[in-house]
């Protein structure tokens, strides 16, 4: 009890009422005294023209599918009805059966309780093994690639399979019961699954009365919880704007009755009021964290789309931006086409239409591009891809092939806001790239932050060369979420061993460590950025990193700690998959199997201070995560150096 009576301090009036209103609605809920019925809602209460019209054409659109598209929409599809699902980073899953165990995860082999979903651990996978395999499962939005199957077939069996699992998941997940009532943000992206899925299978007479009847109730059902329990407090982040987004949805699909018009006039104002807290005034997302910053945007730009379709204002603030973000987005997007991944990744994506890896974000880029009549973002994503036919239709392809490429103003871009700082060589793909971490430790409680302050990210010669570990679990496993989230899992400095910043939970820190901008500058082929971090004054030590980014040469990396004690320091750069690197004395010469012509070396030299030794390299084998739930080994590369005083490591990065 003094636990959770602690949790409330410093907490304002407001969040203290709402709090306990969520709380008093729960134990209602609990004792049986709450409603958990719905009206009886026929289809009279839908729009009459689809949210998406592509959707509702089974002719023409499809046509534009190429043949490669068409064969692996095909393959996946037949996949799911066999019962094998590719969730997160976990392939062939299999949930006990054709029609998927709803509660069960297959990893951890545990299956949750039915009770009441209060009473369920949201940060335990105890009861659960690890949730967010189950919820991904329970979002549903395999269903949109077996409407992608129908709409290019006409196969009826696509529609079969999907009837029976909605069925069967009306059955065993009755209102309020269990894991997947526990989070709001899921009944949310569940709804949005089951009206794409309406549109996708609405021809279909296997997709009968009464199966409508039932989808219509849970849509009530699930929007009458999230406006119960809005993540306003709990977690303000892609939880509240994405439950926000799924109330706009469900009003607009089913204007019908009459809270639609609340619900919808809800979502919009949250999604509004959060536009300046999550998008910062340079255009960087709040959380130090890339893939949420997709999810923004993705988020962000449906309520555009949906809002020019039905012919309502477009908000100033709303257009102005969601433009910045994308630009925050291009400018990170690393010369493969893929983005980088700092801070957590949950796997997850908002749109399920095409199958490019969670790191390859252009499919936003395109949309950006046409949505605002962007040459650059076109530059930088392409090619328009099957997201775009899905969303904008045929007219949007059109648009985006009008639309005249035009590569991007600069190759250097300073976030100052997000204290994220970005230079590259040119945009070809051939380039060097370089991303710098000195903002915010995160937002909040910093619950998807990493302690990754003044690390970089760096691509040679167009070859992701040092890369961040990733994210890999969540809650399943709390050793290796400690693991990704530290110092050691990012191209950082280490002192004695520890953190920057010190974990307290999966989603919660014991210090955070302040970063702060020194210096940045553009001259010439040169950019210049150097700065501070307080996270090891707990060691007494001060640290400084300088880099230097020669555009005709590559990088160099000055880290200088001052200290009036002994330390060991270790720089840690963690290698991308598939990279070679052999140590010889202060060198580390890089190279990659599958394209000899790339090289890369690396050459340091120590000065200054009382060190204790020359330092030395050495090579450790380590796994890094490309998408939740999977690990692939690779190797990171440490240079130790022991001493006091003042110590300045020089570290050069060039291509051979």
């Amino acid at each position: 009890m003094a636990g959770k009576l602690s949790k409330l301090k410093g907490r304002s009036p407001k969040e203290l009422a709402e709090r306990l209103r969520q709380g008093v609605a729960m134990a209602t809920e609990r004792f049986g005294h709450s409603r958990f019925d719905a009206p009886d809602l026929g289809e009279s209460v839908i729009i009459n023209s689809a949210i998406f019209p592509v959707l509702a054409d089974q002719n023409k659109p499809a046509k534009l599918i190429s043949h490669r598209e068409k064969e692996y929409i095909l393959t996946k599809a037949g996949r799911i009805c066999e019962g094998k699902l590719d969730l997160l980073g976990l392939g062939g899953l299999w949930f006990g059966e054709a029609v998927p165990d709803w509660h069960f995860d297959p990893v951890s082999g545990r299956r949750s309780p039915r009770v009441h979903w209060s009473r369920i651990d949201e940060v335990s996978s105890d009861q659960t093994g690890d949730k967010k395999v189950i919820w991904e499962l329970n979002r549903h939005q395999y269903f949109v690639t077996l409407g992608q199957a129908y709409w290019l077939t006409g196969d009826e069996r696509y529609a079969e399979v999907f009837v029976r699992h909605l069925e069967s998941w009306f059955e065993e997940n009755p209102p309020k019961i269990g894991v997947n009532w526990l989070s709001s943000l899921e009944l949310a992206l569940r709804s949005i699954s089951w009206i794409l899925s309406y549109y996708l299978f609405r021809e279909s007479h296997n997709f009968g009365q009464e199966t409508r009847k039932k989808m219509l109730k849970f849509l009530y059902l699930n929007a009458r919880h999230i406006e119960t329990y809005l993540s306003t407090y709990f977690a303000p982040n892609t939880h509240l704007t994405g439950e926000a987004l799924g109330l706009y949805f469900i009003g607009t699909f089913m204007p019908g009755i009459k809270e639609a018009k609340r619900w919808k006039e809800k979502g919009y104002k949250i999604m509004m009021d959060m536009l300046d807290v999550h998008i910062l005034d340079d255009g960087s997302y709040c959380e130090q964290a890339s893939h949420y910053a997709r999810y923004t945007a993705d988020f962000y730009a449906t309520l555009m789309i949906l809002r020019q379709r039905e012919g309502l204002p477009i908000e100033p603030k709303h257009r102005e931006k969601l433009a910045l973000l994308h630009t925050y987005l291009m400018h990170l997007t690393q010369p493969d086409g893929e983005t980088p991944l700092f801070g957590d990744d949950d796997g997850g994506k908002f749109y399920f239409f095409d199958d490019r890896p969670i790191s390859d974000m252009r499919p936003a880029l395109a949309l950006g591009a046409v949505l605002f009549e962007r040459g650059d973002l076109k530059y930088v994503a392409e090619e328009p891809t099957r997201e775009l036919l899905f969303l904008l239709g045929e007219d949007g392809l059109k648009k985006f092939e009008e639309i005249e490429p035009r590569k991007p103003e600069t190759c250097t871009k300073a976030f100052h806001d997000g204290g994220i700082f970005t230079s590259r060589s040119s945009w070809k793909s051939d380039a060097d790239h370089l991303l710098i971490d000195c903002g915010p430790h995160g937002f909040m409680n910093a619950g998807h932050a990493h302690a990754d302050a003044l690390g970089v990210i760096v691509t040679i010669g167009g070859r992701p060369l040092f890369v961040d570990s990733g994210t890999y679990v969540y809650t399943s496993d709390l050793a290796a979420r400690d693991k990704y989230r530290s110092s050691a899992a990012h191209n950082c400095l280490t002192v004695n061993g520890e953190s920057s910043s010190t974990t307290n939970g999966p989603f919660s820190w014991k210090t955070m460590a302040n970063a702060r901008l020194m210096h940045w500058s553009v001259e010439g082929e040169n950019v210049r950025f150097s700065g501070s971090h307080d996270g090891f004054e707990q060691f007494g030590v001060k640290y400084e990193r300088q880099v230097v980014h020669d555009k005709s040469r590559g990088f160099t990396i000055t880290d200088t700690v001052e200290s009036d004690r002994e330390n060991k320091f270790d720089i840690h750069f963690i290698l991308a998959a598939g990279i070679k690197a052999e140590v010889v004395g202060t060198e580390v010469r890089f190279s990659d199997p599958e394209r000899p012509t790339w090289q890369a070396v690396l050459r340091t030299r120590a000065g200054g201070g009382e060190a204790t030794d020359q330092g030395i390299w050495s090579k450790v084998d380590w796994e890094i995560s490309p998408v939740y739930g999977k690990q692939i080994t690779t190797q990171k590369i440490v240079y130790t150096i022991s001493g006091k005083g003042n110590i300045s490591v020089i570290t050069e990065v060039t291509r051979n």
